[in-house]
Formats: structure tokens, sequence, C-alpha cells
């Protein structure tokens, strides 16, 4: 299908179809146009929208061929990847519909078409036709013509015509719908409906009295959206016999009609279609129906439709009374205020508070009269409604009139009437609240003091003090929160006093908080807090827990010092106080005297106070979540209860860092602290960002699995399996076994040459007699699949070629089996009490590595855990955490002279005993495809390449571990494993560059490093390791991928998995350097301040102080490939 997609563009681009915007350039030694075209569609989508269409533009200077040929990669399902090829024709789609493209636009409509014209798969052709709908014009009509009648294409097809419209057009959709099948007819007869075509007036008029309920109603819908008064018989009637679907849409499609009759200057038609469904439609359920039809004739009638709004607000329903009040608030006349006061004078009170609402919104002063007298009505909401109408009404002209309410409206009044005072000018609200304070009765009282607060009426805070021992709860109440809104420096001495002898609990909390307010009220900050520890000094001893109890909420370095201080107090009240104030302090600078005291103190209480405080601190603090996670590991190394570590570790659960979940995992096997650790890593694992990749991986996946073992509950056991499952997916893992069947699963057939030589029936027929047998023996029992021991091998339904496996098997006394990859044996299972070297192995390997690197099998019985990659020949397989086959070549055990076969099916072996096997998953590994250039933007900023592609060429070094192939630098450690540097040096620079790792790859990147020495020392090194792989789980981070090894720390976790591409970029300038893998920034150090005092590895980097040096690639002896490498040097 794709050759005959590009020879159909390839034709008519040279038939004259497809024009240039321009010449197109000469192709040379840069490669082939299909080269070309193929680097830049590696680099889409793009990273933002103009970084999408500099792709695109690039595209189009490379003329109609490049177009064609990007139109020719786009497959049907299941032929390929192409969403790369999709992302670029839908960018181009785009791009040419900007002003002044007129060239462009009419290049790429045409290789549009012209891949249409070649009979692309039906999906494709939808896509193309989606792309037609965005950039086409009338140049577009006849070819979309015979897709019309197509039941797949009809739809995009008519979207097309559709947008382009006119008069052509909408006479190619008409002309197709007697011949088009059902499914297109409808979506004809919607797009006529769309584009207000007259001319399929009387088709459509035939098709709504059909038989067919789908044509009636999208011929009735099309009717309405045209609007000709000729389809206003049939719009206006439902049939009694109507389908229940038909009669709920009919309001619907009537009111369109009538919408589209006002647009067409036809109002007298439309308001009688409106004030049809207006007066129909009644009912509570309805009252949408008659609302949209209300706001259609106000639309129309405007001012003149006050009689069909006074009508509306006396329905019974409140959703259609507000929609007609909400109508009418746009100013209007005097005149129509006036109806609405009558209205509203003969309303019950319910509507008359709603329409009270209304006409304060209005805003017509002419209804304040009506609103006054409303504020002494009998009924509370009529008063409630008139309190705010009345402010906004007549502003500072009605505050009287809102004082005269407080002294005997009830508690659900004061809240808006404490707002309406508020919104009067202080200088006129608070001396007549002063005036009525004395006589008048709570809750009216309460919102007089709120008033003196609010308005900051600083001369009347004596009478507050006062007001602050009423024998009242709720004017204490009050009072304590003017005082925090009034008192300074000068009042605190006496807000002190009171605070310490306050007895109730919820007056300590308010005078609390106006003491805090009073000491923050200082007039410089840098004092802040200096009146208030100045009370402390000579203060007793109850005096002084007042004080210190407020002093967390003040802050600030004067105030810190003195709850320090405090902590050697010799009265054990004041001491246990100021270690509880350190533990509330608001900000970071109280941390270290928090873990002082968590290290030194021998009580306790003490001791958990300082371990909460501090943890809070850690957590809110300004710093990288590594370096969070140190200060905890140190809080978890002092000698303390498991009860203080259980706070740790709720701080270690908030950082989102891959050492989280090793450290709490650490807690899984501690009895006490286990509940602890299992809540920290749900929470961690409970969701996942796309940059946090770590949550799918191999470590996350252990522990989850050991902690769903260790789970007693079920309910905790299913809710841990459900978050696996999902964060296996998100990391592209998909289960080959469901738990409950054999779907995904067949029967052996033979082996893979002998498979190769049947016919198709032939394999038919085997494989339906091998499902028969696979059926009676493998079966889905709770979860396990259980193979009885009497059969053959389940084998997967389909073939794989590079992936991740991940299988628990367990097996009985003596058992056998195996995984085959790609159809060939095996990764051995047996009984290791029996077989001393232990499963994993490449058992039928002759000349490689056949035995694995160390037994790690549990006790049969048990379960245990393989994950497997396979990329291209190469093996790696952990069992049960542990590293057991290392990158090894599976040989061919049934063609000995070939090499394993690209892809095949995954058996698991039958040997003549029990098996039982669960959490089967699998993820497939893409493989390579083209490399990609040099992008335009790149070389425009000064990039240029480092690697040719070809071959060595501009390197030195290890030259014969070091290998180009396929446009890639692949190191071959079974030949060398030495470094490869440029061959000149390099200052500052920028360099970015892809790598793939292979299961637990260690390498390094030189920089400013000499020929000799360890470049890790003599120069330095920036770290390329796959540190997900159990073998690296007990590194330091200044180990870790992206780290300045021993020098400074990366942050982990944001690796592709193993067989993936990974991008890198490495700025060095100067004395900075800054590392980012994948888009996200893993370390950015200034490597003076990193090396102060010493490496973090205590260890002599005299390679830091050097100026420049050359890059290189580090071997460790593992396998490793980078391509896409290039630089910009920084002058």
């Amino acid at each position: 299908m794709r050759r005959t997609l590009r020879a159909a563009i390839a034709f008519a681009a040279f038939s004259g179809l497809v024009i240039a915007a321009g010449p197109s350039p000469a192709l040379g030694a840069d490669g082939d146009l299909k080269a070309r075209v193929s680097s830049i569609l590696e680099r889409f989508p793009g990273d933002t929208a103009a970084g999408r269409d500099a792709l695109c533009a690039e595209i189009f200077k490379l003329g109609p061929e490049a177009v064609a040929e990007t139109c020719a990669r786009l497959l049907p399902p299941g032929a390929g990847n192409d969403a790369k090829a999709r992302f670029a024709v839908n960018g181009l789609a785009v791009r040419v519909t900007r002003p002044g493209a007129e060239a462009e636009r009419t290049l790429f409509i045409r290789a549009v078409l012209a891949a249409l014209a070649g009979n692309p798969a039906k999906e494709v052709a939808a896509f193309l036709l989606s792309q037609v709908q965005l950039a086409g014009k009338t140049e577009s009509v006849k070819p979309l013509a015979k897709y019309l009648t197509d039941e797949t294409l009809a739809g995009p097809a008519a979207a097309a015509l559709q947008t382009i419209g006119g008069p052509a057009a909408a006479r190619t959709l008409l002309k197709s719908l007697d011949a088009a099948p059902r499914s297109a007819r409808l979506t004809l007869i919607n797009a006529l409906g769309g584009m207000r075509s007259r001319e399929a007036m009387k088709k459509l008029l035939v098709l709504a009295e059909s038989g067919d309920e789908g044509l009636r109603r999208a011929a009735l819908f099309a009717l309405a959206n045209i609007g000709d008064p000729a389809a206003g018989p049939m719009l206006s009637k439902v049939r009694v016999a109507a389908s229940f679907r038909d009669r709920a849409q009919a309001p619907t499609l009537y009111l369109l009609f009538a919408r589209r009759l006002a647009e067409s200057g036809r109002t007298a038609e439309s308001l009688d279609a409106a004030r049809t469904v207006f007066d129909s439609y009644g009912r509570p359920e309805e009252s949408q129906v008659a609302s949209e039809a209300l706001a259609l004739i106000v639309s129309i009638l405007q001012d003149k439709a006050l009689p069909d709004l006074l009508r509306a607000v006396d329905s019974p329903i409140r959703g259609l009374r507000g929609a007609a009040l909400e109508l009418a608030t746009p100013a209007g006349s005097h005149e129509a205020t006036a109806r609405w006061i009558d209205k509203a004078a003969s309303s019950k009170p319910d509507v008359r508070a709603e329409i009270i609402e209304m006409l304060g919104r209005r805003g017509d002063a002419a209804a304040l009269p009506f609103v006054r007298e409303s504020l002494r009505g009998r009924d509370k909401v009529v008063r409630l409604a008139a309190i705010p109408a009345a402010v906004r009404l007549g502003g500072e002209a009605v505050m009287s009139d809102i004082f005269g309410l407080v002294g005997a409206a009830g508690e659900d009044e004061m809240a808006p009437l404490k707002t309406a005072l508020l919104g009067f000018n202080g200088r006129r609200v608070v001396p007549e609240a002063v005036r009525l304070l004395d006589s008048t009765p709570l809750p009216g009282r309460a919102v007089l003091i709120d008033v003196l607060g609010e308005k900051g009426a600083r001369q009347e805070i004596g009478r507050v003090f006062t007001l602050a021992g009423d024998p009242e709860p709720a004017t204490r109440a009050a009072a304590a929160g003017a005082l925090a809104k009034l008192a300074g420096e000068a009042d605190l001495d006496r807000l002190v006093t009171m605070l310490e002898s306050a007895a109730d609990a919820d007056d300590i909390i308010r005078l609390q908080e106006a003491v805090a307010a009073a000491a923050r009220r200082g007039p410089q900050p840098e004092q802040r807090g200096a009146a208030l520890v100045g009370l402390l000094k000579n203060a007793a001893p109850g005096r002084k827990v007042a004080i210190l109890r407020v002093l967390p909420k003040v802050g600030g370095e004067r105030a810190l010092r003195a709850a320090v201080e405090e902590t050697g107090s010799e009265d054990a009240q004041v001491q246990a106080v100021a270690v509880y104030a350190l533990s509330q302090w608001p900000d970071y600078r109280a941390a270290d005297e928090l873990l002082r005291i968590a290290t030194a103190t021998r009580d306790k209480k003490h001791r958990l106070l300082a371990v909460e405080g501090y943890v809070r601190l850690v957590g809110r603090a300004n710093m990288s979540g590594g370096q969070k996670l140190a200060l905890l590991q140190g809080v978890l190394a002092l000698p303390m209860d498991d009860g203080d570590r259980k706070v740790a570790l709720m701080g270690v659960a908030s950082v989102r860092e891959p050492e989280s979940l090793r450290l709490l995992a650490g807690y899984l096997d501690n009895p006490v602290l286990f509940e602890t650790a299992a809540a920290g890593l749900l929470d961690l694992a409970s969701e996942q960002s796309p940059q946090e990749r770590w949550l799918s991986g191999h470590e996350a996946y252990s522990v989850l699995r050991r902690l769903e073992a260790r789970l007693a509950d079920p309910a905790g056991k299913e809710r841990v399996g459900d978050l696996i499952l999902e964060r296996l997916r998100q990391g592209g893992f998909v289960p080959l076994f469901d738990g409950r069947g054999l779907d995904g699963w067949k029967g052996l057939v033979a082996d893979p040459p002998a498979r190769a030589k049947m016919t198709p029936p032939e394999l038919a027929k085997a494989q339906a007699e091998a499902d028969e047998r696979m059926r009676a023996h493998w079966r889905a029992i709770d979860g396990t699949l259980v193979f009885d021991g009497k059969g053959e091998s389940l084998c997967t339904a389909a073939d794989y070629a590079d992936f991740e496996l991940l299988v628990d098997w367990r097996i009985e006394k003596a058992g056998d089996s195996g995984i085959y990859l790609r159809g060939s044996p095996q990764v051995q299972i047996w009984d290791a009490a029996a077989n001393p070297a232990g499963s994993g192995g490449l058992y039928n390997n002759q000349k490689g590595k056949s035995q694995p690197l160390e037994k790690a099998d549990r006790p049969v019985g048990e379960w245990n855990s393989f994950r497997i990659v396979m990329i291209g020949e190469k093996v790696t397989v952990y069992l049960n955490d542990k590293l057991v086959v290392d990158n090894a070549v599976l040989e061919n055990y049934w063609e000995r002279e070939k090499p394993i076969y690209p892809s095949g099916q995954i058996e698991l072996q039958a040997h003549g005993n029990p098996l039982y096997f669960k959490n089967v998953f699998i993820r497939e590994i893409p493989r390579d495809t083209a490399v990609p250039e040099l992008a335009g933007a790149e070389a425009g900023d000064g990039f240029t390449p480092l690697f040719n592609g070809r071959d060595l060429e501009g390197w030195t070094g290890d030259t014969k571990g070091y290998a180009a192939e396929d446009g890639k630098i692949v190191i071959r450690p079974e030949l060398a494993s030495g470094n490869l540097y440029t061959a000149r040096e390099y200052e500052d620079f920028v360099l970015r560059f892809e790598f793939k790792l292979f299961p637990a790859a260690n390498n390094g990147l030189g920089v400013r490093a000499p020929l000799e020495g360890d470049a890790a020392y003599a120069g330095m090194e920036i770290q390329i390791l796959e540190d997900g792989s159990p073998a690296y789980w007990d590194l330091n981070p200044y180990q870790y991928h992206g780290s300045i090894y021993g020098v400074v720390p990366a942050r982990r976790g944001f690796l592709r998995p193993p067989g993936e591409w990974n991008a890198e970029e490495v700025t060095v300038k100067g004395r900075r350097v800054t590392v980012s893998v994948n888009g996200a920034t893993v370390v950015d150090a200034d490597l003076d301040a990193a090396s102060a005092g010493g490496t973090i590895d205590g260890r002599d980097h005299p390679g830091l102080r050097r100026e420049s040096g050359r890059i290189g690639f580090l071997g460790h002896g593992s396998l490793v490939e980078f391509r896409n490498i290039r630089i910009k040097e920084l002058k």
C-alpha cells in the first residue's frame, strides 16, 4: 500500500499535478531526498509550535517532491508507526493557512489530492481528507465528490466541503445524496444543513417523513438549521406515534428554526415559533427549553419583551423565573422599573426577593424607595435581598437604614449587614457604630465591633480592650478579632496580660493571634518581634509560657533567638513550650536548632517535637529533593525510637525522588515501621508525572511487589496490584496474561524451521489441534497460569522482536522449565537444589556462556521473578533482582549456523512437571529508525556535527573498541573498552548527543580531559549509566547518570528504559556545568562551590581546574551506542 501511495504521488508530480513554490535544491553529498525527509521527520513534532513550523519550513524548502514524500510516509493501522509523518502533514496543513502563503497552500493541497488519487487505505485517506478540510479551497471540491458515497470517507469529505463552502460545494453534496449509502447520507444531510442549503429543502422534506428514524432526525435537524419557512409545518408538529427521542428533540429543533428565521429577518414568524415553544413547555423538567425560548424573544424584541418577562416571572419554576430576571437585568426605562416594582409588590415573598435582587443589579435609582421600604419588610427572605440591593442603589444614603436593622436582625442577617456597613466610608460609619455599640444587643454588637476593627478605628482601642473582657463569649471573640487589627507594639503588655489570664481555649487562640499581629506591626521589618521579646526577658514563668506560644506566629531572627535561649530554661514548663515553639517555627531558620535538640536531648517528648518540626521545615524548604533526602537520612540515622522514625519516614514519602522509594523500601521488614513505609510507598506510587519514569522502572516494580507480598489485607493487595499495573502501563508494558483466561496464548506447533515449511492450511490445522491440547493442560486459576505437567509448552499468539519481559514463576521439587525467546531455547528454570548453578542461564548456548553469573533462586515452592531484556541478539536476565546474564548472545538452537531469529513467539516451556506463572508483562522496544541529521535551526545557531556518521574521523584513542555502524558510534566490549576522544580540545561548549543504554550499561563522558590518566580525575567525567539496574541500586548519588563523577550528584529517574534512545545536553561554560537528560536538568553546578572544602568522594580532582581539554566516551566494558553528536563552541 505504501509503494502504491508513493508511486501515485510521484506520477502526479511528474505529470504536472504538483506544482512547485520555487526551485528544489539540488541533492548532493548530503544524501537523497528520502534520507533528508527522514532526517526532518525524525525531529517531529518539535518542542513548540514554532519548532514544528520551522521543521515544516524545511520540508517546503526541499520542494514539492519532499511534500509528496512526506505524504507517502502515511501508513494504515498495523503497518508501522507513522506518528511523525502525521505530525508533519498536519503541521504543513496548519502552516499554509497563514496569510500570504497561497503558493505553499496550493503546493500542499495538490500533494494531498495526489496522495488521495493513489487510493490509499481508508484510514490514511480519512486523515488526508481532514487535512483538506484545513487547507482546501474550491480546487478541492471536484476531487472530493467521489468520497461522498463511501461509508468510511463520506464524513471527512463532507466536513471538508462544508468548511470550503460555496454553492459548488453544496451542489456536490446534494448531487451525491441519493446515491450514497445510508451512513454516508446521514453525513451529507448534516453537512447540507450546516451550509444552510435552500436547494436541499425539497429532498430534506421528503426525508423528514422517512420511516428510517436516523435519516428522519438528521433531516429534521438540517431543516431547522436552514431556517426556510417551508419547514415550519413539518417542525411544528410531533406525531403521537413519534419516538421519545423525536419528542424530546422537537423543541430544540423548533427553536433552532426560529433563530434561523430571526437571522434572515423573519422576526414575526420567529416570535410566533418562540412563543409557541414557551407556552408548550411549562413543566419543571422543561424549564431550560422555556428559558431558551424566552431568551430568543428578548433578543428579538429587546425592551418590548417586558410583558413576556413579567409573564415568565409568574411561573412556579424557580429556574425559569431566574432566567427571566437575568434577561431583565440590563438597564431599561424608568417605566420598566415601575412595572417591576408593581410586580414585586403583588408577588409572594420569595418572588418579591428575586425581583429586588434584579432591581439591585439593574441599578435604576428609581427603585430605591421600594427597596428601602423592603428593608423593613416582615419576611426575612425579602430583607436579605433588599440589603445589598439598597446599598447598590443608594450608597451611603441608606447607611442609617442599615444601622437601623443591626439591633433587631437575626444571626443569618448579620453577614450581609456587615458587608453593607464595611462598604461605607470609615469616617462616617465608625462614629455611628461607636454611638450604637452599648445599646445594641448581640449578635448586632459583634458586627459593630467587627466594623471598628476592619475600619482601623485605632482611636477606639480602649473600648475594644474593655469589650475583650466582656462576660459574653461572642463579644469577647469579636473584640479579640478587632484587637488583632488595631493593636500595635505599645499594646503588647496589656495583650500579654490578658492572654496570660485567659482560661477559655477559644479566647486563648484569638488573643494569641492578636498578640502576634501586634508584634508584627512594628515600624521596621528587621525589628520584628523586638518588643515582644523584650517582654519575655524578665517575665515570670507563666508569662514566658504565654509569650513563647506566640513567637512562631511572629517569626524573625530576634524571636527565634529568644525561643532557642529558653530551650535551656531551668523551668521545665518553659523549656517544653520553647521546644514546642521551635517545632512550630514558620521558616527553615529553626532547622539547625531543632536538629540539635533531636540529637542531644534525652527527653522523648522534646525529641519527638524536634523531629516533627525539623521534618516539616525540610519538607517546605526551597532545596532539591536530593538535599532534602540527605537531611532526612541524617535524622533517621540518629539514635531514636521507631516512633520518632515514623515522622522522618513520612517526610521521606513527601519527596518525589527515586531515592525516597529506596529509603522507604528499607523499612518494609521492620514490624514497627512497616505500615508507615507502606503508606509512604503507596503515596509515591499513586500518581506518576510524565518525567517520573522511575516509577515504572525495575526498582519501583520490585519494591511494590515486595509490598504486595507483605500485605495480609486482600483489599490492600488489590490496591497495590492495581498500582503496579497502572505504573507498568505508563512504562509501556502490557499484560500477556490477564489472570482470567488464555487469551493471547496458543499451543505449541513444532519448531520454527518446521513451522516455516508448513503451508498455511497445514499450519492452521496443526495450530487448532495444538490449541485443543493447550486448553486441556494449561488453565488460569486464581490469577495464576497453571500447567498440570502433561502437555506441551504454552506460546504467545504474537511474535516479538526486541522486548523487556517480566514473569514470576514457581516450580515444585525436581521441577524443570524455561522461557523460549523468539521461539528458541532458553532462559533456564529448574530446581536449584538439584542444579547448583541455579536458574536464569542461557542453557542451550554452546559457544557463549550458558551458566548464570550467580545463583539467585528462592527455595522450591516460592515465587521467583524474571526480568528478561532482549535487544538484537543480546539477552540480559535478572533473577530476583540479581543480574544473572549480562548482555549475552542467545544462540540459535534450531539452526546453529544462523543468528537468532529477528522475531518470534515467547514460550513457557513444558517439561513433564507442574508449573506456575503469574504477573507476565511485556514492553516492546522499538528498533532504530533513520539517524537524524543536524537540524536546520541548530545549524543556524552555531552547532556542527562532532561525528560524521560514517567513520571515526576526528576521533582518537581506542578506535578498536569503538566503531561507526549505521550512523552510530557503537562500543564493542568484546574487542576493547577504552576511551575514545575528540582529536582536538575544547574550552566552553554546548554538547548534544543521543545515547542508547543496554541493561546495566556503564560509560562516561569525558570533559576537558587529557589523553593520559583517569579522565574522572585528570579531567571531568559526566556519568553515563543505566542506574535503574539492580546492579547499581547501592550507588552514591554522585555516581548516578549525569553526575559529575565524585563531585556533583545528579537527580535520578529521567532515563528512558534500556534499548530506547535518550537525549542529553551538556553545557560547560567557565566554572559552570549544566547537564540535562531528556529535557530535565539533572545537574547545574558551579565547580568552585562544589569542590570547596573538598569533593564529596573525598578524592583529589585536579581536572576541575583545567580550562580546556578533549571530549570523550569513557568505556567501562559495556555495550552503549551514541548518535547525532553535535557541538556548539561558546566564545
